[in-house]
Order: C-alpha cells, then structure tokens, then sequence
C-alpha cells in the first residue's frame, strides 16, 4: 500500500504535539520541516475536532476529543499551578528575563516566557514559548543533576569530551546547592544576541526549518560554563549568563527547568546571592512536594 503524504504529515503533528507540547504553529513547522501554511490547515481541522486545542498564547496542545486523551496527564509539558504568575513575580524581582522549559528525553521546550519590562533585561530575544532545543550537555543541567544515573551518561556523552569531568562535578555541585549558575566569556554575550536575533527572524519563514535548527542548537552550544560554589563565594563580579533550577512534580521527578538570564557581564556577589535566593524559593514554591528534592 502507498502511504499518503498527507496523512503522514497530520500523523506526525499529533505524535510531536504528544511529546512536546505546548507548541506555536512555527515551531511545529520547524520541527517537521513543512510549510506553516500546511501546519495552519492541519491544525485548523485537529482544534475543530477539538483534537487539539489552542491555548491564549497560541500554543497548541492535545484537546479533549483526542484518542486516548488520558495519556495527555503524562504530558511534560503541562505546567504546575501558578506557574504563569511565579514566572512574572520571579522576574519582576530580579529584574531580569524568567524562564520555564520543559525537558524530555530529547530535548527541552520552552513552556512559559516572561520577559522584564521595566528593565528590559531578559534572555535572548529569540527564545520564544515552543523554542525547541535539543537535549544536548550542558543544557537542562539543572534537571539531569537530579535524574537517574543512566540518563546523566547519556547526557554527558554529548558534551564536548574536554567538558565531560567539569560538567561531571558540575552535576553534583547542582545535588547540593540544588541549582546551576552559568557564567558566559563577555565576547560570547554579544554573539549570544546574533544568534537569538537570527533564530527569531527565521522563525517566521516556512523554508527555513533547517537552518533555524542549527542556529538553536549553535545557541544552545553557548550556555556558558558552570560557576562553582568557589567562585560564587569570591567578592569580585562575575559574568552570569543564567541560573537554573529544577521542578519537580508529585512523584519527585524533576520535569521542568526554570530560568533567569542576567545575560551580564559583571554581576556583583550581592546580586548574585540575590538571584540565587529567589530563584529556589520559585522553584520550591512550583514543585509539586514543596521544598523537597530526592535524596
């Protein structure tokens, strides 16, 4: 029998939003390499079916009418309670962009957005809600420090084998202190914005699904290197890129990273004290079991 073309495209948009949702209807373009024009058609048709459903941010999950539909509570991507209203206290307090993604097997997703306006300080203006990134080291670092052992290889296996023993320690440091501070050379801040600009021009081409990719993963690539507890604890100012945290849900499973992007060359010890306070207590406040990590 020959398949049909448009079948397989409706197919691979329901198997990708079951995975990875919530996501606008550019990323899924991207991710699938079709034009948002079909992607438009298609999801159309799924959300009057109420196969999908479209959120106020124009991110599409699985909908009610949905096959199986009990298989979306097992979702990563649904988002903790209040989470919306911690991202936008969260940032509002450190003056700085906030964050929430969630991280699968494969890659992390960017669920939730906030950006400061007051300041207008935030993370690069090309991550956007349903950014995809792949699950390469060291992203999501905050989340494989508290997952299985076999998964940390396997994340660890796609660093840089120079990376491999600092990001190893790294790992642990994020167990004690519970999470990760990036620090970022001062020369990578400006190409940092290149890429995310670029990544947020291409989003809005139907033709450009590859090359968008490759810019996110060369801007995932950036993330920096982990601040230890030594160097956080030094009076000098130290360039932060992000800080990150993990949240858990109700069976202590880390499923989402949250994150501010000071995306500054010289952070203070006080103000990096500071955003480190307030980002665990929005993290403790969004896990499911309050306060608590697997021991």
């Amino acid at each position: 029998m020959t398949a049909s073309p448009p079948t397989d495209r409706v197919v691979s948009i329901v198997e990708l939003l079951a995975t990875e949702a919530p996501m606008n209807a550019a990323a899924i373009a991207d991710g699938l390499a079709l034009s948002r024009s079909t992607v438009g058609a298609i999801l159309a048709t799924l959300q009057s079916r109420n196969w999908v459903q479209r959120s106020h941010d124009l991110t599409y999950r699985l909908g009610p009418a949905f096959p199986h539909h009990q298989a979306r509570s097992a979702q990563p991507d649904a988002l903790p309670p209040g989470a919306q209203d911690e991202l936008r206290s969260l940032a509002q307090r450190v003056g700085c962009g906030a964050a929430m993604a969630a991280v699968t097997a494969t890659s992390m997703t960017f669920v939730a957005i906030e950006a400061n306006h007051r300041t207008g300080g935030g993370l690069p203006t090309g991550v956007q809600v349903g950014t995809r990134l792949p699950l390469r080291a060291p992203a999501a670092a905050a989340v494989i420090a508290f997952s299985p052992p076999d998964r940390q290889h396997a994340w660890l296996a796609t660093a840089d084998p120079t990376q491999r023993r600092e990001l190893t320690a790294a790992l642990t440091e994020i167990q004690t202190t519970g999470l990760a501070v990036w620090g970022i050379d001062p020369d990578d801040l400006g190409t940092l914005d290149v890429l995310a600009e670029v990544a947020g021009h291409l989003a809005h081409s139907p033709t450009t699904g590859p090359l968008r990719r490759r810019v996110l993963g060369l801007l995932a690539a950036l993330s920096g290197y982990p601040h230890t507890t030594a160097d956080l604890a030094e009076d000098r100012p130290l360039p932060i890129a992000y800080l990150a945290a993990p949240i858990f849900d109700a069976d202590h499973t880390p499923r989402w990273e949250l994150q501010i992007g000071p995306l500054h060359p010289a952070v203070s010890r006080t103000d990096r004290d500071r955003y480190r306070t307030e980002l665990l207590t929005s993290a403790s406040r969004l896990s499911a079991n309050r306060g608590q990590r697997p021991a």
